[in-house]
């Protein structure tokens, strides 16, 4: 009898070993979830990129607002002052990305649970890609590929199709689709990165989905507009306002002196 118990109780510690290895080799499907759906323009933890740092969201918003912005953000775009908010800080609005109620839940239950040690400890997730170093090489190749001069590898629609970029050499582009230049400044290089990768908008992902840029072609698109932010910023700009200034003034001290010669 006595040592049919035990056996029983060592089946039951077996199986919940077994459980419990089985959970850490599947993972959290909140966390796959989050790394497949969202990871493109948020971090947790590693500080603000395409998108909202979404380190201690759960404390800062309702599970109704998180769960209505996550399933259909485009219906909360024009009530939600929150929303605007963010839609004005980013530049854009967040893609619809067809995630279902049950799927929003396991997102915020992970968030919730501090989305993993690394983010409760305060450390940010390191970055596996260097810093993009500009080069006249590499935006050459990226002035290329974003005007379909150089054909995207997989076959994708060249950049210029849907948007413009405020640089020397490139002209046309939608001008109801936001500037990627301007993109760049707002969401920074990680954040055009995730973008790039994601490619989760909704025109983007029909164009994309099955033909996605490579690494290479994300490396060179962002050495272009990131010399296209960085040439946009630089002082040189306000030069020729105050050149012509001067030269405003020196006519009227020119025209002046003429006027005394001339009396």
């Amino acid at each position: 009898m006595a040592r049919g118990i035990l056996r029983a109780a060592v089946s039951r510690v077996c199986l919940i070993l077994v459980l419990s290895f089985a959970a850490h080799a599947y993972g959290d499907p909140g966390k796959d979830l989050f790394d497949k759906q969202c990871s493109g323009c948020h971090t947790v933890g590693g500080g603000d990129s395409g998108g909202p740092d979404l380190k201690g969201v759960t404390d800062r918003r309702s599970e109704e607002w998180l769960e209505s912005i996550i399933i259909h953000p485009d219906a909360m775009a024009a009530t939600d002052p929150a929303r605007k908010e963010l839609i004005k800080k980013y530049g854009y609005e967040m893609p619809t990305l067809g995630i279902s109620h049950d799927d929003a839940i396991k997102i915020i239950a992970w968030l919730r649970g501090g989305g993993g040690g690394a983010a409760q400890a305060g450390a940010p997730p390191a970055d596996e890609h260097p810093e993009v170093v500009v080069t006249p090489a590499l935006v050459a190749k990226g002035k290329a590929l974003f005007t379909g001069q150089k054909p995207l590898a997989n076959g994708g629609a060249p950049c210029i199709a849907c948007h413009r970029i405020s640089t020397p050499g490139i002209t046309g582009g939608n001008l109801a689709v936001s500037n990627l230049s301007a993109s760049y400044q707002k969401m920074g290089e990680k954040g055009m990165r995730g973008a790039l990768k994601a490619l989760k908008f909704p025109t983007m992902k029909k164009i994309y989905e099955n033909r996605p840029l490579t690494d290479d072609e994300v490396t060179s698109l962002i050495a272009l507009y990131k010399d296209a932010a960085l040439t946009k910023s630089t002082p040189s700009a306000s030069f020729f306002p105050a050149y012509g200034a001067g030269t405003f003034v020196v006519f009227l001290v020119g025209l002046t002196l003429y006027k005394r010669r001339t009396r």
